[in-house]
């Protein structure tokens, strides 16, 4: 049995998920609500220490790690293939996946300033201690620190704009000359990876891949977004996430806003 805690539209839960949704399996569908810190509940943590999305549970065996969840999805499950036949292509995948990795404190860093400010503001300064107390990871502990005081600087911003300017570039390129997909001639966890990220450069900035310069680029994403695997990922209304009713809520804030009350 393969369950899957993830968060939807986030990044790396959107690689799994289409990862999944490409093999044909099925799975139990976990979701976590990130909003509401439900990543940072201790029943969560026992399963994920780090305290981030996706995880992956096949058969009581824990794999976390987008990229390494998406290599074991491979691995445990080979058909129908998502890694190419040829080793020169096969590296080309790789290598796409190491760049959508090596790119997504990147995206975060876009994804957090145009979208969670608001969430961040909203905590009283005894949630956000408590929060930053929850959170395992140095590193992530301290960019939340600092997005709650003020967030990246405009030149940090720009940085962020510019690596994928860079990024898409590149896959301008190698689409122009190797195409259709980033790998070769197969289409690969390489492209997978990718389309995650590009998806949410499409979401904040849908004016900073125009097919006059990345041609190929987007014809690229109109061929992945009309596979049904990636319908099923990247539609709306195709996020998975719990519909409560209204007034309902969940563990997250609400406990975080007890116990922060109790301290």
């Amino acid at each position: 049995m393969l369950v899957l805690y993830h968060s939807g539209l986030t990044t790396c839960s959107k690689q799994v998920r289409h990862c999944l949704r490409e093999k044909g399996l099925a799975y139990q569908s976990r979701y976590v609500d990130l909003l509401r810190f439900e990543h940072l509940s201790p029943d969560y943590l026992k399963l994920n220490p780090h305290g981030v999305v996706p995880t992956l549970v096949h058969d009581g065996r824990v794999i976390v790690n987008s990229a390494c969840i998406n290599e074991y999805i491979e691995e445990a499950f080979p058909e129908p293939r998502l890694s190419p036949a040829d080793l020169t292509e096969r590296a080309r995948m790789r290598f796409w996946v190491w760049t959508a990795d090596d790119s997504h404190p990147q995206g975060a860093r876009l994804t957090r300033n145009r979208r969670l400010k608001a969430a961040v503001e909203e905590l009283t300064p005894a949630e956000l201690r408590l929060v930053l107390e929850r959170m395992p990871v140095p590193g992530r502990r301290e960019r939340w620190q600092r997005q709650a005081q003020g967030g990246h600087s405009d030149e940090e911003i720009e940085t962020a704009i510019e690596h994928f300017r860079f990024v898409t570039g590149r896959m301008e390129q190698e689409l122009a000359a190797r195409g259709p997909w980033l790998a070769g001639e197969t289409f690969s966890l390489g492209d997978i990876s990718m389309t995650s990220l590009i998806h949410r450069v499409f979401e904040l900035f849908p004016d900073m891949l125009p097919r006059s310069s990345h041609p190929s680029l987007n014809d690229w994403f109109e061929r992945i977004m009309a596979r049904p695997a990636a319908k099923l990922v990247y539609a709306a209304g195709t996020d998975e996430t719990p519909r409560l009713p209204p007034g309902r809520s969940v563990s997250g804030i609400t406990e975080f806003r007890i116990a922060a009350s109790a301290g």
